[in-house]
């Protein structure tokens, strides 16, 4: 009897559990991975990026398996694929920390955290992260509340792969993270359109930028658990920018009054 290529692997390889595993379909989100050393690359077609991804796969010691394309099919559950995914284990990511005192017991002076309060889309998250490695930051923490940060494949390819490389870490209560940072030696600035303009602000510490929901903004006690509000000074005629736009702007300011070396 012919068993399908899901079952065959269920059967055969005892850390194969589907419901363990995330597929990532992204080729910049699977190839950061394989840097990583993470995963199995499956692969169906004969194309220059399925190559280039069994060429670096070969190269930081990811296994290979050469499959039929209605094999990838079934592992993205129907969902787009381009002739490969890369098979993870999502619940051990080696990026993922698991509580603030996994920043260390003294961070950095110029540490820059991100918190995101109430962003909904994977997308915005996605891109968030991807700002997040270009300016450095030390995490990115989220709630675990309606977390945006379960779905792999998306957030892995909004982020081109930077989640590979910024931790992710998902908090059961803002404000008392918030309180936790604080006592950790940084300042905590939240994003709202009555607060300073960004360049008025000393930015040169320790640094949390706290983005709240666009159009509703923070949530008032995570507001009331801010230092203080800063703003990007704008001359356009809607109310504000998109979240991940404005994280950009800020981090940016911040690593500019820092003088960060790149």
């Amino acid at each position: 009897m012919h068993l399908p290529f899901c079952v065959y692997e269920f059967l055969h390889h005892e850390c194969y559990y589907a419901f363990m595993k995330a597929y990532l379909a992204g080729a910049n989100g699977a190839a950061e991975a394989i840097k990583r050393g993470r995963g199995i690359l499956f692969v169906s077609r004969k194309t220059g990026r399925a190559a280039a991804l069994a060429e670096l796969a070969a190269k930081h010691g990811v296994p290979v398996r050469r499959v039929e394309d209605d094999d990838i099919t079934k592992l993205v559950h129907n969902g787009d694929h381009r002739g490969y995914v890369l098979e993870t284990d999502e619940n051990t990511s080696e990026v993922r920390i698991r509580t603030l005192d996994d920043l260390g017991p003294e961070p950095e002076d110029d540490a820059l955290v991100i918190v995101l309060d109430g962003i909904t889309d994977p997308r915005n998250l996605g891109a968030v992260i991807r700002a997040a490695d270009q300016f450095d930051a030390v995490a990115v923490v989220v709630p675990k509340r309606r977390s945006v940060g379960s779905d792999a494949d998306t957030l892995s390819r909004s982020s081109a792969g930077a989640v590979e490389w910024v931790p992710l870490l998902e908090v059961s209560n803002l404000s008392r993270a918030l309180a936790e940072l604080k006592n950790m030696g940084f300042w905590i600035w939240g994003a709202d359109m009555t607060g300073e303009k960004a360049p008025d602000i000393n930015l040169t510490g320790k640094t949390v930028l706290v983005m709240g929901r666009e159009g509703e903004g923070l949530h008032r006690l995570v507001k009331e658990n801010c230092d203080g509000l800063i703003r990007i000074p704008t001359g356009g005629r809607l109310d504000s920018l998109n979240v991940a736009t404005a994280a950009g702007i800020l981090m940016y300011e911040a690593r500019r009054q820092q003088k960060f070396a790149y």
